[in-house]
């Protein structure tokens, strides 16, 4: 009788194990078993000579994890590892490759080759292109292998949003299979679950205490699967359930006309533009009420629509004819008031125009020129999102504003100084348009009552608020105590 080498645990990654769909996505909490479900579901067709299957992570010293935990199963199977082809090859002649894209380009890595099986871990740290090309690659000429596409995530990363939305997660019920009416191919997600791991356990009983330890944002992410939280969230307090409309959310509702309106702008040409526009009521809270979003429609949205100044100026100013308002000069990108360059590499061969800020101004369309302080700028931004003693924030976002809810969930903090929020290849550019105004209007100091320092009562106060600070920013008591004045 043969010895079995590996097989799923019960549960989810059996579930995941055994799914007819062409793709499955297996993701949720930490712990479950997701790496070793995509290494072990590749060996399905190794007993035949013409199957080829690849495993990808995004970066290679990522890869180099996958690259150990094959070496714990795969030689038991006969495999031997070619490592300049980052192969391994069975008995029977299958194929099984480790690859890597790190890079945008790197799928095209791929183009001549053809897998009858790949599966993607970690797949929220690939781009939504990149997960869609490796598609074109998925395909079997021998009529016994049936092609498989699998994947496994936490959530977070590049690729987030979407897979949120194209496996529905948090609409479909989970373990729900889905039907794509355009590619008439069928597709599921399976939650993965720590508990559904009992190796966890028994090799590392510390593990679930070491996650209960994490800030709340984090343990939502990795205990609980949950896609609306996810590690390194730059702006954890926006409430994104935007349907309940419990804290930042708002009708859309006409705004009273004496309240002061104000325009605010974020330059793009290549990539998109951004324009908002604001009320401010007699209490100092903004309102959010229109957007216009200068994004190419499709599965890569951070691509601009290449509009000349004059006519994004028209645009704005036939918008506002229309809807009668009268709008005053807001914050705008500084950069928009430079001179324009011809330049060839990193050669300038003299000015050629006027600035954009000229362009725009000779269309009727003014702006001032923004405070572009990045870490002052973001803290004004958690300002006006926290919720005062009432639980109301100072800032209301309109549901048309659908770009600003799509984009500004999904922003990181950058990894170098997480006071700071991750730029590169990044829709910030509503969150930089949001910036600006925050600092054009920042919040004001509060009344302070009598000094009573040292007294029970301040001390009270003193833990209220840092309770409520922890549980905003998904931060320790201890922490947040001391952050309190």
């Amino acid at each position: 009788m043969n010895e079995i080498k590996w097989q799923p645990n019960p549960g989810p990654q059996t579930n995941f194990c055994s799914r007819w769909e062409f793709e499955v996505l297996y993701g949720g909490q930490a712990g479950g078993g997701k790496s070793d479900a995509i290494i072990g579901e590749a060996l399905r067709d190794i007993g035949h000579p013409g199957y080829q299957g690849i495993i990808l992570r995004r970066t290679f010293p990522e890869l180099e994890e996958i690259m150990s935990r094959c070496e714990g199963l795969y030689p038991d199977l006969g495999g031997y590892f070619a490592g300049t082809k980052k192969t391994w090859i069975f008995p029977s002649g299958a194929k099984i490759k480790l690859g890597h894209m790190q890079r945008e380009k790197d799928k095209y890595k791929y183009k001549s080759n053809e897998y009858q099986y790949i599966g993607l871990d970690e797949a929220t740290s690939f781009t939504g292109t990149q997960y869609l090309y490796m598609f074109s690659r998925c395909r079997s000429k021998h009529m016994d292998i049936k092609p498989r596409f699998r994947a496994g995530t936490n959530p977070g990363g590049d690729g987030h949003q979407f897979l949120k939305d194209r496996f529905q997660i948090g609409i479909v019920p989970d373990g729900q299979t889905i039907f794509d009416r355009v590619t008439e191919l069928y597709r599921i997600f399976i939650k993965a679950g720590l508990k559904d791991n009992p190796f966890i356990a028994v090799n590392d009983p510390d593990y679930v205490k070491r996650l209960m330890a994490l800030p709340e944002i984090e343990r939502m992410r990795l205990m609980e699967g949950i896609w609306d939280a996810f590690e390194g969230q730059a702006i954890p307090e926006l409430n994104v359930d935007v349907h309940s409309m419990e804290k930042h959310g708002m009708r859309p509702a006409d705004i009273p006309k004496e309240w002061p309106r104000y325009r605010t702008f974020d330059w793009g040409y290549a990539t998109p533009f951004s324009v908002g526009w604001w009320a401010i009521d007699y209490d100092g809270h903004l309102y959010r009420y229109r957007e216009w979003y200068g994004a190419k429609e499709g599965e890569e949205r951070n691509i601009g629509l290449r509009m000349d100044p004059g006519s994004l100026a028209r645009k704005i100013k036939e918008i506002e004819h229309d809807a009668g308002e009268k709008v005053l000069p807001g914050p705008a990108d500084p950069d928009i008031w430079n001179p324009r360059w011809k330049s060839m590499g990193k050669k300038n061969f003299g000015v050629v125009g006027g600035s954009v800020a000229e362009d725009m101004a000779a269309e009727g369309i003014h702006f001032l020129q923004a405070d572009n302080d990045r870490l002052l700028g973001r803290q004004q931004v958690h300002k006006r999102l926290e919720l005062d003693e009432q639980g109301d924030p100072q800032i209301f976002i309109s549901l048309h504003c659908k770009d600003f809810w799509r984009t500004i969930p999904l922003l990181r903090e950058y990894e170098g100084n997480p006071e700071d929020i991750e730029s590169k290849n990044v829709e910030d550019h509503i969150y930089s348009e949001v910036r600006y105004m925050c600092m054009f209007k920042p919040t004001k100091a509060k009344h302070q009552q009598p000094n009573d320092l040292g007294s029970f009562q301040a001390e009270r106060r003193k833990l209220i608020n840092a309770r409520k600070l922890a549980s905003q920013r998904g931060i320790s008591i201890t922490d947040a105590y001391g952050r309190i004045r």
